[in-house]
């Protein structure tokens, strides 16, 4: 029986940009999504398996490729070619051993250590926890994007160690508009909902 673990990262945020929170436990078992918040409506990702609060007026977007599933929520349109602004991603790769020669969860441990470290970025906080069969390695970091404005992303490297399945989830904006997109942005990392069998 599969049985869904909702991923209740309300704990994820960074209450100061140089700490990271705590994430909140997860559930073994999650009920169908009931009302979504004030303003948002539930966006299903049926090919993993899972869920998020969408907000009204932004966008949806899946891609599939060889290796992964990809979803994004982008406050901005979503056009072929240009890069979004302000949003979420959440990438998903099953059979992450056979895919990179590493386990879910030391792929994710050694991908958190290397993001916020490149030319230009700076790490804001970091965290790692962990919820039953998921590994969670977080960092929230800024990049100084040379021309453009300077964007703040929070990134959550996820491994379900029981299956085998890497997830990465991001939340990007422009630090400009930063404390206004992370309002959505924590809602939506706070509520996705994740099937613990994928």
């Amino acid at each position: 029986m599969v049985r869904p673990l909702v991923l209740g990262i309300c704990g994820l945020l960074l209450v100061r940009p140089a700490a990271a929170q705590t994430p909140a436990p997860a559930r073994a078992t999650a009920p169908a999504p009931a009302e979504a918040p004030v303003g948002f409506h539930w966006q299903p990702l049926p090919e993993v398996k899972a869920t998020l609060p969408l907000p009204y007026t932004w966008n949806y977007k899946a891609e599939t490729s060889r290796d992964a599933q990809a979803y994004f929520l982008t406050r901005e349109k979503i056009v072929p070619g240009r890069l979004f602004q302000t949003g979420l991603s959440l990438n998903v790769v099953r059979r992450m051993t056979a895919k990179s020669k590493q386990s879910a969860g030391a792929y994710a441990q050694a991908f958190s250590a290397k993001s916020g470290h490149g030319p230009g970025q700076q790490v804001l906080g970091q965290e790692t926890k962990t919820q039953g069969p998921l590994r969670l390695f977080g960092v929230r970091y800024r990049v100084a994007n040379a021309g453009a404005d300077a964007k703040i992303i929070q990134q959550w490297a996820i491994a379900n160690t029981t299956t085998d399945t890497f997830y990465l989830l991001v939340f990007e904006s422009p630090e400009k508009d930063w404390p206004q997109a992370w309002k959505l942005g924590e809602e939506m990392i706070k509520q996705l909902r994740l099937d613990a069998g994928v």
